[in-house]
């Protein structure tokens, strides 16, 4: 499974439900979370560019069939990841109303 983008391993083992897990911390308040891995490629501390392989998926954690479940937290909420992978909305929703709020300052 590869990272979704760069960022700094922050917790990589077992996580009850989730079974072996992979969370990176991208900056920001910005996190992604691959669970149900079968194995790890990769230790909390570890450096991760875009693409790098973290593990393979499994069947780890309450999972009824090999698969992944990834997910994506901001400032500890969990949201919706297709968005965050989108650049248009990330432009929409975030991007522009951030440079309408800096210039009313």
């Amino acid at each position: 499974m590869p990272a979704a983008n760069s960022g700094r391993v922050i917790f990589s083992g077992e996580l009850g439900i989730y079974g072996n897990i992979v969370v990176v911390d991208h900056g920001l308040g910005l996190m992604s979370l691959y669970s149900h891995l079968n194995d790890s490629a990769v230790r909390a501390g570890d450096v991760v560019q875009k693409g790098q392989l973290l593990g393979h998926t499994g069947t780890t954690g309450l999972a009824f069939g090999d698969h992944l479940h990834f997910g994506m937290m901001v400032g500890g909420v969990e949201v919706t990841p297709l968005e965050w992978l989108d650049a248009k909305w990330i432009r929409d929703n975030i991007t522009d109303r951030l440079d309408a709020s800096m210039a009313q300052q």
